[in-house]
């Protein structure tokens, strides 16, 4: 086992790339993750211990998340609350007639990057380059190749 020191930020993406992408409003996979690709029982394994572990920490962001979107946030006419980049301009018959920065956004934006910048050590199983020498893949997993595997 190793352990990595891994901003929040790259632990969220390497949870996705592990797991795959899910729409956030459907729950539904946009992106198949690693774990989906043909790999060695062996590897899935580990990548699924890695994965847990991730999950965990990701859990454990989601909450802060949403505590800063109800923080910056507007609630929209659906009742759910957001923080959009920028604010609708309406004319005198309210209609939209062009958009301007929401000066909400960028204190949201500055907050939820603080907290992604904050790191953790996670202990791991170590990946080697050679050990995924078969997978043929269209996919980068660009956090899982430069911050995990080893040549």
């Amino acid at each position: 086992m190793v352990k990595t020191t891994f901003k929040l930020g790259e632990i969220l993406a390497l949870s996705e790339e592990i797991h795959g992408l899910q729409d956030r409003q459907t729950g539904s996979k946009v992106q198949n993750g690693l774990l989906d690709e043909k790999i060695s029982l062996v590897q899935k394994y580990w990548l699924n211990d890695l994965g847990k572990k991730t999950k965990e920490l990701v859990d454990e962001v989601e909450p802060l998340r949403n505590e800063l979107i109800k923080k910056h946030g507007d609630e929209g006419p659906d009742g759910s609350i957001g923080v959009s980049a920028f604010n609708d301009v309406k004319n005198e018959e309210g209609e939209v007639v062009g958009k301007i920065p929401n000066p909400k956004w960028n204190e949201f934006q500055k907050e939820y990057d603080d907290l992604l910048s904050q790191e953790r050590e996670v202990e791991h199983h170590e990946f080697l380059l050679g050990d995924f020498s078969e997978v043929k893949t269209e996919s980068r997993y660009s956090t899982f190749m430069n911050r995990v595997i080893k040549p």
